[in-house]
């Protein structure tokens, strides 16, 4: 992949340069927007004038000149011409070099056609004029070119309001002229309603089109590839080295990058990265950057510029508020989704009567002969029969599937990596495995290890979980562990006032009143019983962005598309 300007000063010492070249660097970089306006006007007016009758006394100096076949082919094609340059308005303002060169080429054809259809001089002078303009401006186009690439809805919606509004002009121009079929095949020297009728024909049929694409298309997912073993590998070593060096920081999500259903964006250095998935048009970054703390903002703007080359908004899911500084850096509108349950392993105990209820879980769980474990990675592999009866039978119980995205799913292969948490029952000299759960442990200045993957057997003794759950946390603070995360409780924590955000309100809404379509409540209730500190978790994307459907997206993406979060398959 080639880099990113970001990524490009990533590995270069900074120079500051002087005042002069500074400003004229902000103007360079203001100026694919301002083009990008002034060529879709360009495009704009050449629509116009191509739906709307030619100065009489010009018209017949041209058709003395040129035959009719010319002057009506010269006017459709600067129909064609405005409407290619309304398109390209949208490559100019993403910095795209085809467009550059395309508009360059379309301006200067434009100026030609328009000459030869009516001898429209003024039209023709704007277009070379805009044209000279934008020549000397090449190096601020600087994005690589996509041969098909969607329009982002605003610019999308601007296409359409011009080709409506082109079509509406026409027939208001031409009302007076009596429709029958041979104006779709008459030449400009009978009447020129006739090359209105096709123009307009053709560009609406284009505009069609385009916004189906526009629309249906998920801008770069083509392009972004799944991680093969050498990428998975990359990241785990960032991971390994994270492990062993303060300078680094990787909260525990970071291991869902193992499971090889999302896509990797690695530093210049190859040690740090992040983990996204593209849907629609939104590219969600799962979690935080992991690997050196000195790379993480830059590897930010550059997942950022990379979504936005595509013309994709960049979503940031499940971030803490130690990066909220880096996103507001950034100018992204941030909004809470939820709190996770972590626990403070040094102040943990089951001493008092606020804890009875722990306490009775250890003790019923241990004298049905339940007996907890903590395996070494590498571990799951030699007992994966046993571990995925133990799956199968959850999932059969629950009626449910495999999550991904911001879950761990059942794979060998992945649980072998990090420390996996087991219960075996031995009952009359039998022994078997009645629930597991495998811990990723974090790395950084906050030491922390967080539960993923949990399953148990439907006949498993009352509370294994909670018993699971609280030996799994001694054994965090014996490992010397900080913090144990329990995971998140989406929705948890959003506040339903008056003068708080709608999306704050409705996503309190539906944690309250959600319980056929998700626990919300119960699974919150559920982790308050271990006495968690409650910490917030927010996604972040540009303000233009609809952060009600980045969320969708991302429980979508977890779910496994619309049948799987509307519980279809699982009643299938």
């Amino acid at each position: 992949m080639a880099k990113s300007r970001y990524q490009t000063a990533m590995s270069s010492p900074r120079r500051r340069p002087g005042i002069l070249i500074r400003l004229l660097a902000l103007g360079r970089e203001a100026s694919p927007q301002a083009f990008g306006v002034v060529v879709f006007g360009a495009g704009a007016l050449t629509l116009i004038s191509a739906v709307t009758p030619a100065f009489s006394n010009r018209l017949s100096i041209v058709r003395e000149t040129f035959s009719p076949f010319l002057i009506d082919i010269s006017h459709f094609a600067a129909s064609v011409i405005g409407f290619l340059l309304l398109l390209l308005a949208a490559g100019l303002w993403r910095r795209r070099r085809g467009a550059y060169w395309l508009a360059l080429g379309a301006m200067l054809a434009g100026a030609v056609f328009t000459m030869l259809k009516g001898l429209n001089w003024e039209e023709a002078l704007q277009l070379v004029a805009v044209a000279a303009l934008l020549t000397p401006c090449k190096p601020a186009f600087d994005r690589r070119s996509r041969l098909v690439e969607p329009l982002r809805p605003g610019w999308l919606l601007l296409v359409v309001t011009a080709v409506v509004a082109m079509v509406w002009l026409g027939f208001f121009a031409y009302r007076d002229v009596a429709y029958t079929d041979e104006l779709w095949w008459t030449f400009l020297s009978d009447s020129e309603a006739s090359g209105f009728l096709r123009a307009a024909a053709v560009l609406s049929i284009l505009t069609l089109l385009i916004a189906a694409v526009s629309l249906l298309a998920a801008p770069g997912s083509g392009r972004r590839r799944l991680p093969d073993a050498q990428d998975r590998a990359r990241a785990l070593t960032a991971l390994a080295e994270a492990a062993q060096s303060p300078l680094h920081r990787a909260a525990p999500e970071a291991w869902l990058a193992a499971l090889g259903d999302k896509a990797l964006l690695f530093s210049p250095s190859g040690r740090s990265f992040l983990s996204y998935r593209v849907r629609g048009r939104r590219w969600i970054a799962m979690g935080e950057p992991a690997g050196l703390k000195s790379e993480r903002l830059d590897l930010l703007w550059a997942f950022a510029e990379l979504a936005d080359s595509y013309g994709g908004a960049p979503v940031f899911y499940s971030v803490g508020e130690g990066l909220l500084a880096d996103l507001a850096t950034m100018g992204l509108a941030v909004r809470k989704v939820g709190e996770t349950a972590v626990v403070e392993v040094a102040a943990f105990t089951l001493e008092g009567k606020p804890r009875q209820n722990l306490r009775t879980a250890v003790n019923r769980a241990e004298r049905e002969g339940a007996s907890f474990a903590v395996l070494p990675p590498g571990s799951a592999s030699g007992i994966g029969e046993e571990l995925r009866a133990v799956s199968d039978a959850w999932l059969a119980e629950h009626n449910g599937e495999e999550k991904a995205f911001s879950l761990g799913r059942f794979d060998p292969d992945y649980l072998d990596l990090t420390p996996l948490a087991v219960v075996r029952q031995t009952v009359e000299q039998s022994s078997r495995i009645v629930a597991f759960a495998n811990l990723l442990p974090g790395a950084g200045e906050a030491r922390e290890v967080a539960i993923d993957l949990m399953r148990h057997v439907p006949d498993a003794p009352p509370g294994i979980m909670d018993y699971l759950f609280i030996r799994a946390i001694q054994w965090a603070g014996a490992e010397g562990y900080a913090a144990f995360d329990l995971g998140m409780a989406p929705l948890a924590g959003l506040e339903d006032r008056r003068g708080a955000p709608v999306f704050g309100r409705v996503g309190a809404l539906v944690f309250e009143e959600g319980g056929a379509l998700y626990g919300f409540q119960g699974l919150r209730a559920y982790k308050s019983k271990f006495f968690p500190d409650w910490r917030p978790r927010f996604i972040a994307a540009p303000a233009a962005t609809p952060l009600a459907l980045a969320l969708l997206d991302v429980a979508l993406l977890t779910s496994g598309g619309w049948l799987g979060l509307l519980g279809v398959r699982r009643r299938r």
